[in-house]
């Protein structure tokens, strides 16, 4: 017949189960510590609106975009304001013709206000007209830039914002309010699904003073964004409507 264990047996016995159940415990961390779990996605920017409500984040938004842009005498590029142009107030919807010589509503893609924003980058000239310097090209690629990044920052916090409308600046031979951009959350989707800093790396730019690389960009995501703003007119039945068409 076997003897049974001892009193120094057993204790033996237990230390020994005790650091086999310590080793799998810290074995079982180190584990975890070298395996860490999923990490959580990157900010989309450094800057995001604190309000909740829409209009106090597009509010925001408008002031933080704006306050960035300037002119080569340090003042503010434009004022950003949020709104659409004269006797736009109460507008149903933003359209585009989808026909060369449209007859009836029918002849147009609708965009509803409800899920779109309109911005003004208005100069401290005349009719919003930039009132230090000439217009020039350079002058306009980053007025695009600046109409790129409010569209960027409101797709992405301004939610259920689809569609963003950027009236610039009267440009030679313009009196008025007169072009566009017009960004649908469709066209800039892959943009969104990225950091705000692989599209626009650098800070703001002065006039002439843009990264090449950024001018890329900037031209590739706001030519077939150009449109030409006819009016506001009366849809017979359906309300007033803010038109706008292709520029090219």
């Amino acid at each position: 017949m076997a003897r049974g264990l001892g009193t120094r047996g057993r204790f033996a016995v237990a230390y020994l189960l005790l650091g086999a159940a310590v080793g799998a415990g810290v074995g079982g961390f180190l584990v975890l510590v070298r395996n860490p779990g999923p990490q959580p996605p990157p900010t989309w920017s450094a800057w995001q609106p604190q309000a909740t409500q829409l209009n106090a984040q597009v509010l925001e938004i408008a002031d933080h975009v704006g306050s960035a842009y300037r002119l080569p005498s340090g003042d503010q590029l434009t004022a950003v304001k949020v709104g659409g142009p004269p006797n736009g107030k109460d507008i149903r919807a933003i359209i585009v013709p989808t026909k060369p010589k449209p007859q009836t509503l029918a002849d147009f893609d609708r965009y509803e206000k409800t899920k779109s924003i309109i911005f003004v980058l208005c100069g401290g000239g005349q009719n919003c007209k930039i009132n230090e310097g000439e217009p020039s090209p350079a002058r306009g690629t980053v007025l695009r830039r600046e109409a790129l990044e409010l569209a960027l920052y409101t797709l992405e916090y301004a939610r259920p914002i689809d569609n963003v409308l950027v009236f610039v600046p009267p440009g030679p031979g313009e009196k008025t309010l007169t072009s566009t951009l017009f960004f649908r959350r469709s066209e800039l989707s892959s943009r969104l699904s990225h950091p705000l800093r692989t599209t626009l790396p650098h800070k703001p730019p002065l006039p002439g003073r843009i990264a090449p690389t950024e001018q890329a960009t900037v031209n590739d995501l706001t030519g077939s964004s150009l449109y030409r703003y006819v009016g506001i007119l009366p849809a017979n039945g359906y309300g007033k409507v803010l038109a706008i068409t292709p520029a090219a």
